[in-house]
């Protein structure tokens, strides 16, 4: 699988005002490269050059606003640049891992890009190493508790790049290096960022780059996109509130704890429960964890409970989860259908982590109060 993008589609035109435009060169050195066809294409113009006897090759063109193009001899393993209209970009790569480690020089915004790509590519090797150690060779008594060491450690992984990518946004957010970068993904089914978690960066990016530059195309198209990212959160949470209201009678199900029990959201009354929704797989669940471990310590004595609900589907991974998070102090409960939960559908969750806090006659009086603001309000409970 490759962790690189071909972005035919993303096209970001610049008002150039220099109408003396000697146009650009793309030119560099293919290892191996000699005699075969390579390709430059950007806004539906793909051109083409026969690499030379050395291994060189030159594209030399004119645009009237600078572009992302993507320069390949597979379509599904491009090199992306951005070339303005006067840029001279020189490159040096080979055949066997042409997108995957290349040089580039005379676009400062392409050595971006190539940049937080390789560390995508880094994030997924290491990811691809560890399934090999852990899981490939396991042996079968071992694979349940290798599993959950594998998912622990990939998640540090994912993590760990996730934040060198926000750091990178937080310092440049008007490059238009951002724009592919928010969209990585390790596959088709698993981007690296999600508006309904990372909406900060994404408003981050818009903002500055609306501000800066505002008659790009592809900046209006981001902008159109962040507003219907908006509307459509804004959509959900309006569904997630009409299912459940802040005041209402919290809704009585049951769901098997890891043991095979049945427990009841009832068989907490007469105290104060904060009723939480989450699952091993959740990064930001975990995330969260310590911060209720914290309200428990804490509170737990004046009669705080947690009763956690997981949207998980492996009962060994859930399990492990609980372990290794120190969350053994509660009840716990899951009917393992991840989304498909009836009880997420019944509470209307749309994302993890989600919680409700609930007061000893059943009533809901709070939701998603996370770390600090999770403390505030059983403080001001406690005090009366």
């Amino acid at each position: 699988m490759k962790a690189y993008f071909f972005l035919f589609g993303l096209v970001i035109f610049l008002y150039s005002c220099n109408s003396d435009n000697k146009g650009y060169k793309v030119s560099g050195k293919v290892n191996n490269g000699k005699d075969k066809v390579i390709y430059l294409s950007s806004s539906g113009k793909t051109d083409s050059v026969k690499i030379g006897a050395d291994n060189h090759f030159l594209f030399e063109g004119k645009i009237t606003e600078s572009d992302f193009f993507n320069l390949y001899f597979n379509k599904m393993n491009p090199i992306l640049l951005f070339i303005d209209t006067t840029d001279n970009i020189t490159l040096e790569t080979d055949t066997v891992n042409f997108a995957g480690n290349y040089k580039v020089s005379g676009s400062a915004t392409s050595e971006q890009i190539k940049q937080l790509q390789q560390k995508l590519g880094d994030a997924f090797s290491k990811i691809q190493k560890l399934y090999n150690e852990k899981i490939v060779n396991a042996d079968s008594t071992h694979i349940d508790s290798l599993r959950t060491v594998f998912t622990n450690e990939s998640n540090a992984i994912v993590e760990n790049h996730r934040q060198e990518v926000f750091n990178f946004i937080k310092k440049n957010p008007s490059s238009f290096a951002c724009l592919p970068a928010i969209y990585q993904s390790f596959d088709s089914r698993n981007p690296v960022f999600n508006y309904m978690i990372d909406a900060p960066y994404y408003n981050l990016i818009d903002s500055v780059m609306m501000a800066k530059y505002h008659n790009s195309k592809h900046v209006k198209e981001f902008h159109s996109q962040i507003i219907e990212f908006k509307q459509q959160l804004l959509a959900r949470q309006q569904m997630f509130n009409n299912n459940i209201q802040q005041g209402m009678k919290a809704p009585d199900f049951e769901v098997p704890s890891p043991e095979g029990n049945l427990i009841k959201l009832s068989s907490f009354s007469a105290s104060y429960v904060l009723l939480d929704f989450w699952a091993s797989w959740c990064a930001p669940c975990r995330k969260e964890n310590p911060a209720v471990l914290q309200a428990f310590n804490k509170f737990q004595k004046k009669g705080f409970k947690v009763f956690q609900v997981s949207l998980d589907k492996d009962k060994n991974e859930w399990t492990q989860a609980i372990k290794k998070d120190g969350l053994w102090q509660w009840k716990h409960g899951s009917d393992l259908q991840y989304w498909n939960s009836p009880v997420a559908k019944l509470y209307g969750i749309q994302s993890i982590p989600s919680n409700f806090l609930i007061d000893p006659k059943g009533n809901i009086i709070a939701k998603n109060l996370y770390g600090q603001q999770l403390i505030d309000a059983l403080e001001q409970i406690y005090k009366k």
